[in-house]
């Protein structure tokens, strides 16, 4: 099963990802959030149409760039919106969270920090109650923020700007994966503790993707890619 997670689309299209899913055989694509930079909605149903047309699933959240009523929008375009939600698909178990930590510039889909985690925590939770290791799963934790002090979170100052939240969350619970964007320049992989991987695709505009492929219940590859390539 292969997972293409892709992020901060702000309204630009990229033909370089049509390429992609046309000749490799995606099973779902995730949209890591800013879908629009802040409007029109009526773009969301365009761009995952495009991407329904190559026989692929697709999952996608909110980000803090996206205007009230997205996840309508998201719904409507015939995608499934993950925003503090839960979903199995195949081998993974996918926790989704949209939005992001404050920033400066005052936008429409910031949360407070406290919230954040609050909400994360109680995702994960409900599914650790009923986790059964006797079959495995490869849990995916799905956010627009990257977690606090990461790759995934340095902007080009150097300076970190990320989900304390999201982070102590990853701590608590250790998922296998989590997927984030927000942070257009933070394009990495790389690992919180013994067993959480980081990636952060960057902006699409830029050609950057995650790749996962998941092989045989929690067997699984991740690789930061490029669409171009």
């Amino acid at each position: 099963m292969k997972i293409l997670a892709i992020s901060d689309v702000h309204g630009e299209e990229n033909e370089n990802l049509y390429k992609y899913l046309d000749n490799n055989d995606i099973d779902l694509v995730i949209i890591l959030g800013d879908i629009t930079n802040f409007g029109p909605l009526e773009f969301v149903g365009e761009f995952i149409g495009k991407i329904f047309e190559y026989d692929c699933d697709v999952i996608a959240i909110p980000g803090n760039c996206d205007p009230a009523g997205i996840c309508k929008a998201i719904g409507e375009s015939g995608a499934f919106c993950l925003h503090n939600e839960i979903i199995g698909y195949g081998d993974a178990i996918l926790f989704g969270y949209g939005g992001s930590n404050p920033t400066p510039f005052d936008t429409p889909g910031e949360i407070d920090d406290l919230k954040i985690y609050g909400d994360v925590y109680e995702l994960m939770a409900n599914y650790d109650y009923v986790y059964n290791k006797d079959v495995p799963k490869v849990r995916i934790l799905v956010t627009h923020a990257p977690p606090f002090n990461t790759d995934a979170d340095k902007t080009s100052t150097g300076e970190h700007v990320g989900s304390s939240g999201i982070l102590k969350s990853i701590h608590e619970f250790e998922p296998e994966i989590n997927i984030c964007g927000h942070i257009h320049e933070a394009k990495s992989l790389s690992q919180i503790g013994n067993t959480t991987k980081v990636a952060n695709p960057g902006m699409l505009k830029d050609n950057g993707a995650v790749l996962i492929d998941i092989t045989d219940g929690a067997t699984f590859d991740i690789n930061v890619i490029s669409l171009d390539e």
